[in-house]
């Protein structure tokens, strides 16, 4: 029988998966980069239509068919016109970005960014862009968010705490 010549059939991908990290202290350095800026999420009813264009900073907008997300640095919030219409706010959460572009076809990423974090009982969540990946973290473990991102050992947990 001959060989399938269909387009990507027989190819090896370029990029090796990844997978979570061992327990080993040979856990890869993701490069993680913390914004200094604290940042808000809020949560909008779906008809809702930012009163201004954001110009500076990071700032994010999911729009759902039942609500409308904005990740934005809390001083934004100051201003009535953003604040009067919120239907919940969410403060003292960190960027963490990873240095792109990231290709598309990387497989795993992600998973050792959860698997990192979660080993450091560090809630989390993600959003992308483009090239670059970020995940969000409570403002309190942003330090240890990054430095198990950068390949440490996060420390021991006592049992019933969360860092």
């Amino acid at each position: 029988m001959p060989a399938d010549t269909s387009p990507g059939v027989g190819l090896v991908d370029r990029f090796d998966p990844m997978s979570a990290p061992t327990a080993g202290p040979a856990a890869a350095d993701l490069q993680p980069q913390l914004d200094p800026t604290h940042l808000a999420v809020v949560r909008y009813p779906a008809d809702w239509q930012p009163p201004a264009t954001v110009t500076a900073g990071f700032f994010a907008m999911i729009r759902g068919e039942h609500e409308v997300t904005v990740v934005a640095p809390e001083p934004l919030l100051d201003e009535p016109a953003w604040e009067e219409r919120a239907l919940q706010v969410d403060h003292a959460w960190r960027r963490v970005t990873f240095p792109g572009p990231l290709p598309w076809e990387l497989v795993g990423f992600l998973a050792d960014v959860a698997g990192r974090l979660a080993g450091a009982q560090i809630p989390f969540t993600s959003m992308s862009g483009f090239t670059t990946d970020h995940v969000l973290v409570r403002a309190a473990q942003a330090d240890l968010a990054v430095a198990v991102l950068s390949g440490q050992q996060p420390p021991p947990q006592r049992p019933g705490t969360n860092p």
